[in-house]
């Protein structure tokens, strides 16, 4: 940031700060839950299981998404699952691919509350720039478990912006998570292998 933006009321300066920092750590522990591999990292929902065509994920590869390959792997997803089952899936396949879908009464599958919650036949739907376009995982995301192992610190330098009058803060945090229970998701998507 800037030296200019040093420079604000105490109290201005500080919620800039920590907005920012919140944001971006935020975002990169989202990444994790979703698509971190488990190797050097945390483990997301996307490595959660090895996806197989109608064992654990179904393919819509070959065809436009359509509502029998939703319910296909709505019927997938082990019924002990299913009360806090919600949908994954990023902005753009719920606008781009769920919602023209209509079921056989020409109604859409997806429902809106009017507070910007969505709901696909039912199950909550959580929407995430980290998740695949065209990937939908379906489960219960209280099967991955997290630790924040230490609270967020924050370091300043002005010594790597010095030619340019800035000041770099940095938030830091330990952050672990795992997929304590593979069963509990099912996966959409246009690559799974048969």
């Amino acid at each position: 940031i800037s030296a200019t933006v040093k420079n604000m009321t105490i109290d201005a300066f500080e919620s800039f700060l920590v907005d920012n920092l919140v944001r971006s750590v935020s975002e990169k522990i989202e990444d994790y839950l979703v698509n971190g591999d488990g190797s050097d990292k945390p483990k997301g929902v996307a490595y959660a299981n090895t996806w197989t065509n109608n064992t654990n994920a179904i393919d819509w590869a070959s065809t436009a998404l359509a509502a029998v390959d939703i319910t296909k792997a709505i019927g997938l997803l082990g019924s002990g699952y299913d009360r806090n089952a919600k949908m994954l899936m990023s902005k753009k396949t719920l606008w781009t691919n769920v919602m023209p879908i209509r079921d056989d009464a020409k109604a859409p599958i997806c429902r809106d509350d009017g507070n910007g919650n969505y709901f696909i036949y039912g199950y909550p739907v959580i929407l995430s720039d980290a998740v695949d376009v065209g990937d939908i995982y379906i489960g219960d995301f209280t099967k991955i478990v997290a630790n924040l192992a230490d609270e967020i610190k924050v370091s300043a330098s002005e010594h790597s912006g010095f030619t340019y009058n800035a000041i770099d803060y940095r938030g830091t945090c330990i952050f672990d998570s795992d997929v304590a229970d593979a069963a509990a998701f099912v996966k959409i998507a246009a690559d799974i292998v048969a």
